[in-house]
């Protein structure tokens, strides 16, 4: 048997076209993803300075948080500061990296009882030592950053 429609006729609802509905401007990023995308630029160049070797690049970045430092004892400004802060950066960032991985795992089957844990394992203890070692000797230096963040902190909540 055929289907019968009530009219004689098939009818078929017509399908509109999808208006561009208002395209946003995508040169202007918001403030989140202008900050996402500098990250991954210096991400990149960190990448750069990876690439090398292993023994080079630690060497590399231990030359330039000492003479950071140095030039920070003599004559403390705020260019010498953020530059001995990146300095920091960059080697604790290589040294966490290398020497450090991190596991999570859950127990149980239990949903409600479940728990989380996280695991650190050591994976290059020479490398770690070195980290805990230049942290030490840096200890001058990292004060000063210390009062110059307490400073910064007593600031943000006087303007709040």
């Amino acid at each position: 048997m055929a289907r019968i429609d009530s009219l004689g006729e098939s009818f078929q609802y017509p399908v509109p076209e999808k208006k561009k509905a208002g395209k946003k401007d995508k040169t202007r990023l918001p403030l989140f993803s202008r900050m996402v995308e500098e990250a991954q630029t210096e991400e990149a160049d960190e990448q750069d300075l990876t690439d090398g070797g292993g023994r080079r690049t630690v060497e590399q970045l231990l030359d330039a948080v000492f003479a950071s430092g140095d030039r920070l004892k003599k004559l403390p400004t705020l260019e010498l500061i953020k530059d001995y802060r990146q300095k920091v950066k960059a080697f604790l960032k290589y040294a966490i990296q290398h020497s450090i991985t991190v596991e999570e795992t859950t127990s149980g089957s239990n949903v409600l009882r479940r728990k989380r844990f996280t695991v650190l394992r050591v994976i290059d203890e020479k490398l770690e030592a070195l980290a805990a070692s230049v942290l030490s000797a840096q200890r001058e230096q990292l004060s000063v950053l210390a009062q110059i963040d307490e400073i910064n902190g007593l600031l943000v909540n006087l303007v709040s």
